[in-house]
């Protein structure tokens, strides 16, 4: 934790990193392994998250909050598919991942209260480098760059990922046709 530590400027950020670290770290950790299945690689995980965290201190506003919680899920459920990534062929990783799934754009149109729920399913469909990008971008309200550096890709890629999601999502709603009212 020391390491971490170092990497962070002011004496504030120290404290706060400190409090997030031994409250989520479990938590982490758990989340990790979940997707893994490795406990060791659920550590590297939880390391490189903490890592990626000590740049992105401003996203946690309040330690013990359920908005800091799933951001802290949200990067470490990346950072374990990172390294699923790494250690299993592409089309294996897809398999896998398909088995963890649970203006005049058409996608604004059905940001509407009876279509939330719906959308939130949609989301919830898309595979994990396309979903996490979206959350980061909508929950979080995070730009690219930042984007970019917390998954270590570019942020034109992750711009590329973004739109990506959005077409999936409205391929989603086209399907279902006139089963919702348009906004």
């Amino acid at each position: 934790m020391f390491l971490f530590l170092a990497l962070l400027d002011s004496p504030e950020e120290q404290e706060k990193f400190t409090e997030v670290y031994n409250q989520y770290r479990h938590f982490m950790w758990y989340v990790a392994n979940q997707k893994l299945q490795d406990a060791q690689l659920a550590e590297d995980a939880v390391q490189e998250a903490f890592f990626a965290l000590t740049r992105h201190m401003d996203q946690v506003e309040e330690v013990h909050s359920p908005r800091t919680k799933k951001f802290l899920a949200t990067i470490v459920r990346s950072k374990a598919v990172d390294l699923l990534r790494k250690r299993k062929p592409a089309e294996e990783l897809r398999e896998y991942l398909a088995e963890e799934k649970g203006g005049g754009d058409l996608l604004e149109q059905y940001l509407t209260k009876e279509n939330y729920h719906y959308l939130i399913t949609c989301i919830l469909e898309l595979e994990d480098y396309y979903r996490v990008v979206f959350e980061y971008k909508y929950l979080y309200q995070m730009g690219d760059a930042q984007i970019g550096d917390i998954l270590g890709i570019s942020a034109k890629n992750v711009n590329v990922r973004y739109f990506r999601a959005r077409k999936k999502l409205q391929e989603m709603i086209q399907k279902e046709g006139g089963r919702f009212e348009r906004a």
